[in-house]
């Protein structure tokens, strides 16, 4: 089995129970004689599909290649029954860090079914909106008011009218 060394987390090959010297920073150490680490996972994503008994390996290059997103949630084949997040395992928690990618804030959180909360505060990291072109305001403006302008039109329209006509007949 694969064990992490405790001072520099270098994967060493030991068996359960047996001492080992690190061949990265040569420290001593037992490993665990009752670990259980999971060879295969069944990997749900997003959209309701299950990859099922993935390696770690083939996990792995999945993330590098996009297909397997942050928001995917795993079951290993030992431990329990639940579903966690892709990133909370190291190994494919470091993928993802290289790939310049973290887990949004509510990804882990459950949501009641019809609610669609608004967030009011302003974004952590002080970003504001895009700025908006000139061009692209006086097109928003004149959606906006257009239907207002072409009714003033037409009562005005409809005034100037009525006072030719009274003119015309002598009013």
């Amino acid at each position: 089995m694969r064990v992490a060394c405790p001072d520099c987390t270098t994967p060493v090959d030991a068996g359960p129970g047996e001492e080992v010297i690190c061949p990265a920073c040569m420290a001593r150490f037992h490993a665990p004689s009752h670990a259980q680490v999971p060879r295969r996972f069944d990997v749900h994503l997003p959209d309701g599909t299950v990859l099922s008994r993935q390696s770690a390996y083939a996990l792995r290059e999945q993330i590098y290649t996009g297909r397997v997103p942050i928001t995917a949630r795993m079951r290993p084949d030992v431990g329990g029954d639940e579903l966690v997040p892709v990133y909370s395992h190291p190994p494919f928690a470091q993928i993802f860090a290289l790939l310049n990618l973290e887990p949004s804030l509510t990804s882990g959180t459950r949501h009641i079914a019809g609610w669609e909360g608004k967030r009011m505060t302003p974004a952590k990291d002080g970003a504001s909106p895009p700025p908006v072109s000139r061009q692209e305001a006086a097109r928003k403006f004149i959606q906006q008011a257009s239907v207002p302008l072409v009714l003033a039109l037409g009562v005005g329209a409809f005034f100037v009218l009525l006072v030719i006509v009274a003119v015309i007949v002598g009013w």
